[in-house]
């Protein structure tokens, strides 16, 4: 099948067209082609018609190979052009190239320019890919420097040494300034406090010398900030460099804050209920609840983990709200069946509390407080690592708290007697480190084990 070829002749003699056109058809070009020979030809040509290839003779009696050299430049097309002469030396060939020809052709030896017409459009299309990869690139570049300069984050890059190379304007204007050039080159600590600098320059060092992403949360002017800090290798610097972007939280963590304000209060508001049916569990729970909390602060928990222990001692026996109110308040001894029945508060608690989507375990912890480390807990006889710190935690405080706690069916333990079995059971039945902190809170006055509401 033929190859469709548009041709633009700049030649004076017909008759070296069409030999020309005939040996490009036994290449296997189906040739359409204009001739011109003078440079008003030759410009509206250009500007009027798509051309494939430029085939010049090197002389004409109105017009050169120089001159249509210099039209094709000035329209900025990217078409071959090969010079087709039937006289030309070497020199003037080489000086023809260096003008922007692509080749050149003795019209004694027309076999060959069939390969050169070959070759010079396949290096036209190369050209054509390559000049629209890079207006891809610019056009893409582009978009990212407007994406990165009108972010409302800010975004930022320094080197291993915490040097600013970029900067769009959100971080600059977060800094106190109004251009780049005010910031780029200097260091975190040309431009922050002391302790702030300190600290991300840590992270800068931290996300280069491990290559992985550093996320921390941080408050400023009132504002909370999600700080993300990414190792990025830039041949262009031949280094680490560290992109650093920090987005404005302030209305999800005011959000969550108000959600877990609600998770709180209807915890609270459920253990009330309870105090007209079970006055003793509602009492106990706000018990658990405060000195779970005082604990997991002794252990230096985050405050995010010390709700969720408040929230879970809150609620820890809210399945007893299943079980007979006689049966909670009768005095003296439990039966082995009646005692059975309590037992089951556990697994009606986490069937209450399992659909509630709660941000923190609070259905496991009130399935597993009564679990232990030996395995001699219920309702499954899990052990060890298989119980996680919030179970662990409010199992013990648990413990001491419904000691210390006056029951229908028994008289409230002594502290004495709460500590001999911290004390016994450390290390075996209850965490040994949780065990030893509630047994300073006991020591050192910390928590009133005879409140009750």
């Amino acid at each position: 099948m033929s190859i469709r070829l548009r041709v633009l002749f700049v030649e004076d003699s017909e008759n070296d067209v069409l030999l020309t056109v005939r040996e490009l058809k036994r290449a296997g070009y189906d040739v359409s082609f204009r001739k011109v020979d003078t440079s008003e030809e030759m410009k509206n040509a250009l500007s009027n018609e798509e051309w494939d290839i430029i085939l010049s003779d090197y002389v004409m009696p109105h017009f050169t190979a120089a001159e249509a050299l210099t039209i094709l430049k000035e329209t900025g097309l990217d078409i071959p052009f090969i010079i087709v002469s039937g006289a030309i030396g070497e020199q003037t060939a080489v000086e023809l190239m260096k003008a922007g020809a692509h080749d050149f052709v003795i019209k004694d030896n027309l076999a060959k320019l069939g390969p050169v017409v070959q070759r010079e459009l396949r290096d036209a299309e190369t050209r054509r890919e390559r000049k629209q990869a890079q207006e891809r690139l610019k056009e893409s570049e582009e978009r990212y420097r407007l994406l990165f300069q009108n972010s409302p984050n800010v975004i930022a890059q320094v080197d291993s040494e915490g040097k600013f190379l970029i900067a769009n304007m959100a971080m600059i204007r977060s800094l106190g300034f109004s251009s780049e050039k005010e910031i780029i080159g200097k260091t975190l600590h040309d431009l922050m406090p002391q302790d702030v600098a300190d600290y991300r320059l840590k992270m800068v060092k931290k996300a280069c010398n491990e290559n992985s992403i550093q996320i921390f949360e941080d408050q400023r002017a009132g504002r909370w900030f999600q700080n993300i800090f990414a190792p990025i290798e830039t041949p262009e610097v031949k280094e680490m460099t560290v992109q650093i972007i920090a987005l404005d939280i302030t209305e999800e963590k005011r959000t969550k804050e108000q959600l877990e304000r609600s998770f709180v209060d209807l915890a609270e508001t459920v253990s009330r209920a309870m105090v007209s049916r079970d006055p003793y569990t509602a009492a106990h729970q706000r018990n658990v609840a405060e000195l779970s909390r005082l604990l997991g602060k002794k252990m230096g928990l985050d405050e995010d983990t010390l709700k969720g222990l408040y929230i879970g001692g809150l609620l820890h026996d809210i399945g007893k709200i299943s079980i007979p109110e006689s049966l909670l308040n009768k005095p003296g001894q439990l039966t082995e069946e009646e005692w059975n029945l309590v037992c089951t508060h556990a697994k009606r608690g986490y069937e209450i509390l399992k659909d509630a989507n709660f941000p923190w375990p609070v259905a496991e912890m009130a399935l597993h407080h009564h679990e232990r480390l030996d395995g001699s807990g219920y309702p499954d006889g899990l052990r060890g690592d298989e119980l996680s710190l919030e179970v662990r935690i409010l199992s013990v405080c648990d413990v001491a708290e419904a000691m210390t706690a006056h029951r229908p069916y028994r008289p409230a333990k002594s502290i004495p007697e709460t500590v001999e079995e911290l004390q016994n059971g450390k290390g075996e039945k209850y965490d040994a480190t949780l065990a030893d902190i509630l047994l300073q809170i006991i020591r050192e006055g910390d928590f009133d084990f005879n409140r009750r509401l």
